[in-house]
C-alpha cells in the first residue's frame, strides 16, 4: 500500500512538473521531456494493469479504452511520427487519456482520495495563472502594434479546473473564491467557446451550492451564495462593457459570425463534405487516416471532436466515441452512487460534451485534468 501511495505521488508531481515548463523552466527542455515519458509510461503500466485484471470492466471503461486504441492504431498505420502536426495531435491524445488509468486504479483501492485532488487542484491553479501570464508575454511579444487585446487559449486551463473546485466542501469561502479567481481568467482570456463551458460550468457550481446548503446554517449558506451570484454578475458585467474586444467577439457569435471569422465555416464543410461525397466505402466507415482534417483541410485540425473523428476513423470513431457519452449516461442512471459524485460527474460530461462542438476534447493535452477527475469520480463513487 506505501509502494502504491509514494506512485500515485509521483504520477501527479510529474505532472505537475512536466505542466510547469515555460514557467520554472525552458519549454521542451528534457526535464519536461523525462517527466512526460514518466508520467505516461506509468500510466501505461496501469492501463495493462487494469486490462489484465479478471475483474468486470465498466461500459464507460471500455469505451474510453476503445477511444485511446483507436489513436494509438491510427497513428501506428496511418500517422507520420516525423510529421510534428501528427505527432503533436497523437501526443495530446496520450495526454488526455491515459491519466484515467493511474487515477482510476488508485480511487478504486481507496488509496487516492478527493483531499490529493484539493492539493493537486491549488498548485495547478496557481500554474494555471503563471502560464496564462506567460502565454500572454510571448503573444504580445511577437506582435509588432501595440495592440494589447489578445485571445489567450490558456483560459481552456481554468475550464478544466472548474469541477475540482466542487470538492472544497469543508470551507465553502475559499471554495468560492477559487471559482471566482476561475472565472476571472477565463474572462480576461476572451476565449469564447471558454466562456460558454466556463458559464455553464459554474451555473452548475452554484447550483450545487444552493443544493448542498447545511440544514442548521441554511440562512448563512444562501447568503453567501447570493454574495457569490452578486460579485459574479458585477464582475462580469462592468468587464463585458469596458472590454470592446470582448463585446465585439461576443456580438460575432449571437449574430453567427464566429464561425465565419475563425475560417471554422470552411473547414466543417470541407471535412463533412469530403467524408459524405467520398466514393470510397473504406472513407466512409473507416475515414481517411490518424489526422485527415488535415488532409481534407489542407492543413487545419477540425476543431470540432465529432469532424475529427468523422474525417480521421469515419463512423467508426463516431460510433465509438457515442458510445462513450452512452457509457456516461448510463453511469448518470445508475443509483449506486455518492448523490454528489454523480452530480460532479453529470457537469464534467456535460462541459466535455459542450466542448467537443467547437474546439479539441479528446486531442487536446489539458484534457487530463477531465480524465483525472472523470477517473476518481468513477473509481471512488460508491464511498463518500
Amino acid at each position: 500500500m506505501l509502494k502504491e501511495r509514494s506512485i500515485l505521488l509521483i504520477i501527479l508531481l510529474l505532472i505537475i512538473v512536466y505542466f510547469s515548463q515555460g514557467v520554472f523552466y525552458a519549454t521542451g527542455s528534457i526535464i519536461s521531456q523525462l517527466c512526460l515519458f514518466s508520467f505516461l509510461a506509468l500510466s501505461g503500466i496501469y492501463l495493462i494493469k487494469l486490462l489484465l485484471s479478471r475483474k468486470e470492466k465498466e461500459l464507460f471503461f471500455k469505451a474510453w479504452t476503445a477511444l485511446l486504441l483507436i489513436n494509438i492504431l491510427g497513428f501506428i498505420f496511418t500517422g507520420y511520427i516525423s510529421n510534428p502536426s501528427h505527432f503533436g495531435m497523437f501526443k495530446g491524445i496520450l495526454i488526455s487519456s491515459l491519466p484515467f488509468y493511474p487515477i482510476y486504479y488508485f480511487s478504486k483501492k481507496n488509496i487516492l482520495s478527493s483531499k490529493h485532488l484539493i492539493v493537486f487542484f491549488v498548485v495547478m491553479l496557481v500554474i494555471s495563472i503563471l502560464q496564462f501570464y506567460f502565454n500572454r508575454d510571448i503573444i504580445l511579444l511577437e506582435r509588432i502594434s501595440g495592440n494589447e487585446n489578445i485571445v489567450n487559449n490558456a483560459a481552456y486551463m481554468f475550464v478544466n479546473l472548474i469541477p475540482f473546485v466542487f470538492l472544497i466542501k469543508n470551507n465553502r469561502l475559499i471554495s468560492m473564491a477559487s471559482m471566482l479567481l476561475i472565472i476571472f481568467f477565463i474572462i480576461q482570456g476572451s476565449k469564447r467557446g471558454a466562456i460558454l463551458v466556463g458559464a455553464f460550468g459554474a451555473i452548475m457550481y452554484v447550483y450545487y451550492l444552493l443544493r448542498t446548503v447545511d440544514k442548521k446554517k441554511r440562512l448563512r449558506g444562501y447568503l453567501l451564495v447570493s454574495v457569490l451570484i452578486g460579485v459574479i454578475a458585477y464582475f462580469v458585467y462592468n468587464f463585458y462593457l469596458e472590454n470592446e474586444f470582448l463585446r465585439n467577439r461576443m456580438l460575432l457569435l449571437s449574430e453567427g459570425g464566429a464561425s465565419v471569422s475563425s475560417g471554422r465555416d470552411v473547414i466543417y464543410s470541407r471535412i463533412f463534405n469530403s467524408w459524405y461525397y467520398s466514393d470510397n466505402l473504406i472513407n466512409l466507415l473507416f475515414g481517411f487516416g490518424f489526422a485527415g482534417s488535415q488532409y481534407l483541410t489542407r492543413g487545419a485540425f477540425a476543431h470540432n471532436d465529432w469532424l475529427e473523428l468523422l474525417s480521421n476513423f469515419g463512423l467508426l470513431g463516431v460510433v465509438i466515441y457515442l458510445w462513450l457519452f452512452f457509457a456516461a449516461y448510463k453511469l448518470i442512471r445508475n443509483g449506486n452512487w455518492n448523490s454528489d459524485k454523480k452530480y460532479i460527474f453529470f457537469t464534467v460530461v456535460a462541459m466535455w460534451f459542450l466542448v467537443t462542438l467547437f474546439s479539441m476534447g479528446y486531442t487536446s493535452s489539458a484534457g487530463y485534468m477531465r480524465a483525472m477527475i472523470l477517473a476518481y469520480l468513477i473509481g471512488s463513487r460508491e464511498s463518500n
